[in-house]
């Protein structure tokens, strides 16, 4: 029994083994019948309920086209830039016809570096005696620029960077225009941040400015004012408070340098101004019956024993007085007007500190100055008034008037001391107009 048991166990899975080519010859069958077979169906019977009664062509083509090729979106987007470009385009020449007129009067012309025609410009202006021997000068800036063509000064050449700052300018057609690289422009400036703007102008005739209708009956002469600054705000201030004009003796630092341009901010096209006579032209430019007087902030230990604290009044009319009078502030009554220019230096000096001794002084408040026309002579800080201004002073019987100062401060910057006195003399003018 036990061994029947085992053989019917061992033949059992070879009779199975003859059933698999009867499933294999079955999934054939099935997979052929699916080769020769139709899938489409005879007939639907919900027709309607699964297609819309609409014609979807359309629809479907539309959807299609949003999986183009990518040679056709390529092709789309070329169009697409061509399109914005033309229309660019189009904007660019309506913009262009709208300003033709201004761009007809604004043609330039572009330099490269270094350009020959730069070169030869501003060498004619980067020097005094260049701009003497070519009557040129230059003005950088916007507002410089602008306040010479207010003036009627005819500009030559302008080199710009930017022609934004062409557009800001009522140039005359004839000027030249030179567009040149800023860093061009930065080499030939004077200052460290350039505006990008340089016109060349020929040097104008200031002397027949015309002065303000309110201008206060005063002269201002500068005497040996060297520093560009000084003399900038000088003028500068000459012009604020309403000088009638400007005297600068021949001596003076030029008066169309770089720094004095910028210092004076446009003065010199505000008021008349004689640039460099020597002192014996300067009578005929100033009334005879006028008082002269001259800045001085030399009041020390000397002085003090003959000053008179009546003095102190304002407004107590010292032009009015008799000469002969004023001799008690005099410490030296030596006349000391020889000429002395051959003399040794020592000499010279001690000679100029009693010349200057002879004249009076007494402080900026205590005279009136609404009386008569006032010239006012302003020194230089380091150099001082030189022997012949002195001269005409004394002659003249010119009085000296001290700022006085303390804590240890002996002298004030030369434009400081120009703008306390000149405004002392203005508000000395409006008083008095406010009690007629």
């Amino acid at each position: 029994m036990v061994f029947l048991n085992i053989v019917h166990t061992t033949f059992r899975p070879l009779r199975q083994l003859t059933k698999l080519p009867t499933i294999n010859a079955k999934l054939d069958a099935t997979r052929t019948y699916v080769r020769w077979a139709s899938r489409r169906p005879v007939a639907i019977v919900n027709e309607d309920e699964l297609y819309e009664a609409s014609d979807t062509t359309r629809e479907t083509f539309a959807e299609s086209k949003k999986f183009s090729s990518r040679k056709s979106r390529g092709r789309n987007s070329t169009e697409k830039t061509a399109k914005t470009a033309k229309t660019a385009k189009t904007t660019k020449a309506t913009n262009d016809v709208e300003s033709l007129a201004t761009e007809k009067k604004k043609a330039f012309t572009v330099l490269q570096d270094n350009d020959k025609i730069i070169r030869s410009l501003m060498i004619k202006v980067k020097s005094r005696k260049k701009r003497e021997k070519n009557d040129n000068i230059a003005l950088e800036g916007q507002r410089l620029i602008q306040d010479a063509l207010r003036a009627g000064v005819q500009p030559k050449v302008v080199l710009f960077s930017n022609s934004a700052d062409i557009d800001k300018l009522n140039l005359p057609p004839k000027t030249q225009l030179y567009k040149v690289p800023y860093k061009t422009i930065q080499l030939w400036s004077t200052v460290s941040s350039s505006p990008g703007l340089i016109g060349i102008f020929e040097t104008p005739n200031i002397e027949n400015t015309a002065p303000a209708d309110d201008a206060l009956p005063l002269t201002i002469i500068c005497d040996n004012v060297r520093e560009p600054g000084n003399l900038g705000s000088i003028m500068r201030a000459a012009a604020g408070v309403g000088c009638e004009k400007l005297i600068l003796i021949k001596g003076c630092v030029d008066l169309w340098d770089p720094k004095v341009l910028r210092s004076a901010c446009g003065a010199h096209f505000r008021l008349p101004i004689h640039a460099f006579p020597v002192w014996d032209d300067v009578p005929a430019l100033i009334s005879e019956d006028s008082n002269i007087i001259v800045t001085d902030s030399n009041f020390k230990d000397e002085f003090v024993s003959k000053y008179d604290t009546d003095m102190l009044q304002p407004s107590l009319g010292v032009f009015d007085a008799d000469p002969e009078s004023l001799k008690s502030y005099c410490i030296n009554e030596d006349s000391g007007t020889e000429t002395i220019e051959s003399e040794p230096t020592s000499s010279f000096k001690k000679k100029m500190a009693d010349l200057l001794l002879q004249l009076p002084i007494v402080p900026y408040y205590t005279l009136d100055y609404t009386k008569k026309e006032t010239v006012l002579v302003l020194s230089g800080e380091t150099e001082g008034l030189t022997f012949d201004s002195l001269n005409l002073l004394k002659e003249r019987k010119g009085i000296r008037i001290n700022i006085p100062l303390v804590n240890g401060v002996d002298s004030l910057n030369a434009g400081v001391a120009f703008g306390i006195v000149t405004f002392e003399i203005k508000r000395q003018f409006i008083k008095k107009q406010s009690t007629l």
